[in-house]
């Protein structure tokens, strides 16, 4: 019973702390990198007007992503492992979900 416990007591923090993670690097990004110029927004934009802010944010993004998840694998017991290597898939689509919010 004590392991079931703390299986769903690590669920829990993992959650919290990708909720988190994926909140505070949104925010960050966006804040950062989605405001243009005016003038630029004033003539019209061409296709690909976003594009290096679009490729600048999934680099850092994942430049965060992989360094968050070196550092939890490498502080957490080899037991919960599993679990940082399941937010860390998660949040690989989550990237997608975050583009779409940031650049509609």
């Amino acid at each position: 019973m004590h392991k079931k416990d703390d299986t769903a007591l690590a669920i829990f923090i993992g959650a919290v702390v990708f909720l988190a993670l994926e909140a505070a690097v949104y925010y960050g990004l966006v804040t950062w990198l989605v405001p243009t110029d005016p003038e630029v927004e004033e003539q019209g934009g061409s296709i690909v007007r976003n594009w290096n802010k679009v490729m600048s944010f999934i680099l850092i993004y994942l430049v965060v992503l992989i360094g968050a998840m070196l550092a939890a694998s490498s502080q957490v017991p080899r037991a919960y492992r599993k679990h940082v290597l399941f937010w860390f898939y998660l949040s690989l689509p989550t990237l997608f979900v975050l583009l779409v919010l940031a650049f509609s």
